[in-house]
C-alpha cells in the first residue's frame, strides 16, 4: 500500500494543498487516513476519487449516470 502525504496528494489532483485541506472538512476530497497527528491518503482511494470527477457533459450532476 502506497501512502501520500498532503502535498504529494495536492500535487497529483492538482489542487492546492488548502484546498485539499478544506476537503477534509466538507468531504468533498478523497478519503484519507489519521495516523497519529498525519494525515496520510492511500494512492488508490486518490486514483478512485480521481476517477470519481469524470464527467461526460458540462450538467452532469452526482448519481447521475455518465
Amino acid at each position: 500500500m502506497t501512502l501520500l502525504n498532503s502535498e504529494q496528494t495536492a500535487s497529483r489532483i492538482g489542487k492546492s494543498k488548502s484546498w485539499l485541506d478544506h476537503s477534509r472538512q466538507t468531504g468533498t476530497g478523497p478519503k484519507y487516513l489519521k495516523i497519529g497527528a498525519n494525515v496520510r491518503y492511500r494512492l488508490e482511494d486518490v486514483d478512485s476519487w480521481l476517477e470519481q470527477q469524470a464527467r461526460s457533459r458540462i450538467w452532469q450532476f452526482d448519481g447521475e449516470a455518465a
